[in-house]
């Protein structure tokens, strides 16, 4: 059984800017997984400070979670799954609801929820993320009780919207090193890399159902993959 679920219901809201920073800069910054906002600042260096600064936070949910991403890519090389989708849907286990929860994802729960904010800022030129662009709401076919079946459904209904030539529906890139502001309803996704580039992503969220991490170990991340389909050499 399916139903229809409505997304990219608010507009994407762009920010502020930064300097590109240099490779140097980029590779000797620190990725982090799901750090308080004073780790954040404490331990992920200056370039993390700055992004942070750069963005429109409003501090008025319970927690405020930062993930940074650095990676080193070639041509081809993509630094997430590159499916449409959305952040922070929650998910089920049980009687435990969350984020976080390693159970199905039940996007329809988002109707009943506070709402997740999310802010990104990508830098480079090569890989930057990708959003369908600013028509008005989607109404999309989805599972209508908790399925992994959700992100596949979503993916191939929004590729099928974005490349149809009768659609009004397009993709447009986040800008370069440019505060953007989206919510849980926003659909988007990671792309291949068209050039050689050190990349940096922050993506700070402010929510009510997920707390940071609080161990060091956790928060550091010691390895970013990547996703490729072509083959390469160094």
């Amino acid at each position: 059984m399916t139903k229809q679920f409505l997304f990219n219901r608010n507009p994407i809201q762009f920010g502020k800017t930064i300097e590109q920073p240099s490779q140097d800069l980029i590779k000797s910054t620190p990725s982090l997984w799901n750090a308080s906002l004073e780790d954040a600042l404490k331990y992920g260096g200056p370039l993390t400070r700055e992004a942070i600064g750069a963005l429109n936070l409003k501090f008025d949910k319970k927690y405020i979670v930062v993930d940074t991403k650095v990676h080193m890519l070639m041509p081809n090389m993509i630094p997430a799954i590159p499916n449409w989708h959305t952040d922070g849907v929650p998910r089920r286990a049980g009687d435990q609801i969350g984020p976080e929860i390693k159970g199905q994802p039940d996007i329809f729960l988002q109707e009943q929820m506070s709402d997740s904010r999310f802010h990104l800022l990508v830098t480079g030129e090569h890989c930057l993320t990708e959003f369908v662009n600013e028509v008005g709401a989607i109404s999309l076919e989805v599972p209508s009780e908790p399925s992994t079946k959700l992100y596949s459904m979503v993916n191939e209904q929004t590729r099928e919207l974005v490349t149809n030539p009768d659609s009004p529906y397009s993709t447009m890139r986040a800008p370069s090193c440019t505060a953007v502001e989206f919510d849980w309803f926003t659909l988007h996704r990671g792309v291949k890399s068209t050039g050689h580039e050190w990349r940096f992503l922050i993506r700070v969220t402010e929510t009510d159902h997920m707390q940071p991490q609080t161990n060091l170990r956790d928060i550091i991340r010691t390895q970013i993959q990547v996703y490729t389909e072509a083959s390469f050499g160094w």
